[in-house]
Formats: C-alpha cells, structure tokens, sequence
C-alpha cells in the first residue's frame, strides 16, 4: 500500500459509536476495497460493526475476524482470484451446470472452497467484531440481516448472484445476492446498530454521457442506474439523523465486474485515493462531501 496517513488521531474519532464499515457488492470491483481497508486503518480507523452485500460480505468478513492487517490478508486472498478459481471453466462447462440445475450457470463449489481456505471462525456470532452479511429474501425480496448461524452459507447467500450461483436456503428461506434488494446497505448498517457510517462503495462513481448501444453495456448501465438510485435513497433518507460518509468510489467505468484482469491496479489506486481524502478530511472542515448528523 502506498501514500499512508499515518494521524495520531482518527479521523472520526468524535463520531457517535457504534462506528459501521458497510461494504458494498460489485463483483470484480470489490478489489477496491481493499484499498480503501489498508487506507482506513493507516489511518487509524476501525469498525465496530461490519456489514456487507455480496463480495462486500466476503471481504468484510476477513475484516470482522482480524481488524488490523486485514488488506494484507485481502491482497493475497484477491491475488488468487479470478473467473475459473470463482465460476469455474468456461462457457461449455457453465452450460452442464445449467442443465443439471435448470437454475444457474456455476456451482458454488469453488466459492465454497475459497471461503474454506481463509475462514478461521464457523458461526457468524464468533467474529471479533461483529458483522452481518445481507442477503434478499426471493420469496418476500426484502434484505435480510443475516447475524448468527453457519458462516458459510450465509456468505454463499450473500453472493448468490441470480442466474450465476443457485440460491440457498437457510432455516427454511431461501436467499440470493444481497445486491439485489441492498447493495449498499446502509439503512440495514443503521438497524444493525450503527450510529455512524462509513461507506467503502466498489461500485463506478462516473457517470456516461451518451447510451450504450449493444445489448451486454446497455444492461450494464441499467444495473449501475438501479444500484446508484437505490444507494442515493439510503443516504438522503438517513442523512439527517447519522454521521455518513462516502468513500471515493475509483473503479473505472469501463470495467465490467466480471473482469479480474486488474485487481492488482483498483486495489493500488483505491488506496491512494481514500488515503488522500482522509488526509483532506482529517485536517480540514465540514465541506468535505459527508453526510452528517445535525
């Protein structure tokens, strides 16, 4: 990690506890937040509470088992990713899948694996810190707040992407990617128990000046205008009442979140960007872009 900051003081040492990071989804993207966990804890911030969407959930659980040094950890994890080590072979091999479960194009199985090769806890209720993974209920499609049982399965939910991964069903509910109804879930962070909020948002910041005309970036810039909207609600409902502040948001736009070909430069350029916000935030004012209590 370069450019740390390195205060003596948090930047949000003043801010109302409980202090939540909520980890957004987004795929490939989520490399990004990596980054901005290694500038957050040079500069000497660390959660109370963690709650994340989809591969928000996955890093955010490396995060509730060991605070500090959790980028470290990250890097490597993410280094070891990429398209075959999480769905699988290729376009032959999807199709199988989706024969065989008339459901969905990949098998959790390699996510399962990953997620066995560096959990050290096997119940949510034993993380250090606490944390909880949301998941859309697909019968009812409300977030549901999942925060005690099997690790697991409430990860493999977290990130049952529709279509890619089968849902899973725990206590007799069945639950997909918590992206769908809650990809940045920052009202489920609040009734969780957060008094502040800080958001570490994988998703492109930049918006397009002109409409995609094929049909693979038309739905991608529907996904990203239904995920913005959805976001833009949480926060100017709860800005009023809670300390909430926003992360830079540095994936480019043109980077599809099934890419892993750049893990390595959205974690090294996420970092050098939240470092110099907190730099910005630590030592100036009120006019930075946070959301705060009144």
């Amino acid at each position: 990690m370069s450019d740390a900051v390195n205060p003596t003081v948090s930047p949000f040492a003043d801010w109302p506890r409980p202090l939540a990071f909520v980890l957004s989804g987004g795929g490939s993207f989520g490399a990004t937040q990596v980054g901005m966990l290694g500038a957050l804890s040079d500069a000497g911030v660390e959660p109370d509470l963690v709650i994340g969407s989809s591969v928000g959930a996955l890093n955010g659980v490396v995060l509730a088992s060991h605070g500090g040094g959790t980028a470290e950890r990250l890097t490597r994890v993410w280094g070891q990713m990429d398209r075959r080590t999480i769905f699988g072979g290729g376009a032959v091999a999807m199709l199988g899948s989706l024969l065989r479960a008339r459901s969905s194009l990949c098998r959790p199985t390699l996510l399962a694996a990953l997620l066995e090769a560096h959990l050290d806890h096997d119940r949510i209720e034993q993380l250090p810190i606490p944390f909880a993974a949301v998941a859309t209920d697909l019968l009812t499609g409300e977030p549901q707040l999942l925060t005690s049982g099997s690790l697991r399965p409430a990860l493999l939910a977290s990130a049952a992407i529709p279509g890619v991964f089968p849902r899973v069903e725990i206590d007799g509910r069945h639950y997909v990617d918590g992206g769908v109804s809650a990809n940045v879930p920052i009202r489920q962070a609040i009734a969780f128990g957060a008094a502040s909020v800080v958001v570490l948002d994988a998703n492109p910041a930049e918006t397009i000046d002109r409409l995609p005309d094929r049909l693979l970036p038309s739905l991608r810039h529907t996904v990203s205008v239904m995920l913005r909207s959805q976001r833009a609600h949480a926060v100017d409902e709860l800005a009023h009442r809670y300390r909430i502040v926003e992360l830079p948001r540095s994936t480019p736009s043109d980077l599809g979140s099934f890419d892993f070909g750049r893990t390595d430069e959205l974690i090294e350029l996420a970092n050098r960007q939240t470092a110099a916000f907190l730099r910005s935030f630590s030592s100036t004012s009120p006019a930075l872009p946070t959301r705060s209590r009144t």
